[in-house]
């Protein structure tokens, strides 16, 4: 039993980094979490990316140090512990920055590598891509104007909040509503609709 802890303890230690990259990716942006064996296959290859990169930092220090006589002190596994933490960190943050602002895909996109977008689905893609005025047409063939403050990440569950909602007409007159904000479950809505209305040209 021993040994094994012995065992264990290491690889843990080892794992950690890309399962706190995975958990802050998670935590930060739409995309749902995948099942336990996706989990681990996505922290074992943050794991590989920041062991590279705490490799590459090792490498440098200790290049620049010889070079200039530069004392950084030691690269034991206390640095490399440390360094490990930082990088997971931003790799972390960074894959959250790349996955809200489309900009891996768009560059992938524009160099013909791929059609997709960095969203999690089309749904949260339309709203996060083209900021306006929404009408949501209900089940029970009403239709309510506003402005989206939040909506569902996937058209299945969620609520969406509406600022400053209005009650649409069949000739697109509006009935404005007392309330300033209006919460409405995604299960009542049987489509949407993006006006090219802009907060700007309110």
């Amino acid at each position: 039993m021993d040994d094994l802890v012995k065992e264990v303890i290491p690889l843990l230690q080892y794992l950690i980094p890309g399962f706190l990259t995975a958990w802050i990716f998670y935590s930060l942006t739409a995309f749902k979490r995948p099942d336990t064996f996706g989990q681990i296959v996505q922290a074992l290859v943050f794991t590989f990316i920041i062991h590279g990169v705490v490799v590459g930092l090792g490498e440098l220090f200790l290049w620049i140090g010889t070079e200039y006589g530069i004392d950084y002190g030691y690269w034991d596994s206390k640095a490399i512990s440390i360094w490990s933490f930082i990088v997971a960190v931003v790799v972390g943050l960074l894959s959250c920055c790349l996955a809200y602002n489309d900009s891996l895909h768009s560059l992938l996109r524009k160099i013909g590598f791929s059609s997709k977008t960095s969203y999690p689905t089309e749904w949260y893609s339309a709203f996060t891509k083209h900021k306006r005025f929404v009408v949501l047409n209900l089940v029970d063939e009403r239709r309510i104007y506003g402005w989206p403050l939040e909506w569902p990440t996937e058209p299945t569950q969620g609520q969406f909040v509406l600022h400053e909602p209005a009650w649409l007409n069949d000739d697109g007159t509006e009935i404005p509503m007392l309330a300033e904000l209006f919460v409405i479950d995604v299960t009542k809505v049987e489509w949407v609709e993006f006006t090219p209305k802009t907060w700007k040209d309110k």
